[in-house]
């Protein structure tokens, strides 16, 4: 009688889709959450990201427009420049902001290097230009009346996710996402622009 009673509940049981809905609820609900977190972080790095290189761009393009910094001019110039990195935190940023005089040979030699929250670059010390910015000229000397000078602005942010931060960050399984940006621009109001101090470099 058992064995007929078990018979007969198996069919019915294979015909019973009660309760399918929410076993396929149960089933697709995690992913969907999963993805939908992936696609925020993503669209937040984004977002971080552009205001960053959007930081490089203005950085740039404001100072382009000085004859002559002092240092007044710098610390004002890359205190508003960081703040366009609102409403993620500032204190990630990192912002070095030098003068460069090109050769024909695509080299690089820094005339002077100021930094927010970085390190700046030693005077005089040579960098490899990306292909396009060749100066006119056999020489990099920063006293070169002749030189082609470009102000090259180096940036750098520590991303922290805003979902992730339980594993992403200083000290946790995977540490903060770097992001890295570079942005050369002419001056153009002058060949260059000069360094006037009253001390230089302004920042140590």
């Amino acid at each position: 009688m058992r064995a007929g009673f078990l018979s007969g509940a198996w069919p019915r049981l294979r015909g019973d889709q009660r309760g399918v809905a929410a076993v396929e609820f149960a089933l697709v609900v995690p992913a969907v959450i999963v993805v939908y977190l992936v696609g925020f972080e993503i669209a937040e790095a984004g977002t971080a990201y552009r205001k960053l290189t959007d930081t490089t761009v203005q950085l740039a393009n404001v100072t382009s427009q000085y004859t002559t910094m002092s240092c007044t001019d710098i610390d004002n110039v890359l205190d508003a420049a960081v703040q366009i990195m609102t409403p993620y935190p500032t204190s990630n940023i990192s912002v070095v902001m030098s003068e460069v005089s090109v050769n024909s040979a695509n080299v690089g030699t820094v005339c002077w290097s100021e930094e927010y929250q970085g390190t700046r670059l030693a005077n005089n010390s040579t960098v490899t230009m990306p292909s396009g910015y060749k100066g006119a000229n056999s020489t990099s000397s920063c006293s070169s009346g002749t030189a082609s000078y470009y102000i090259m602005v180096q940036t750098s942010y520590a991303y922290q996710p805003t979902i992730g931060a339980a594993f992403i960050g200083s000290g946790k399984i995977v540490g903060p996402i770097t992001m890295k940006d570079q942005f050369f621009m002419l001056p153009r109001a002058s060949s260059s622009i000069a360094e006037t101090g009253p001390s230089t470099p302004c920042t140590t």
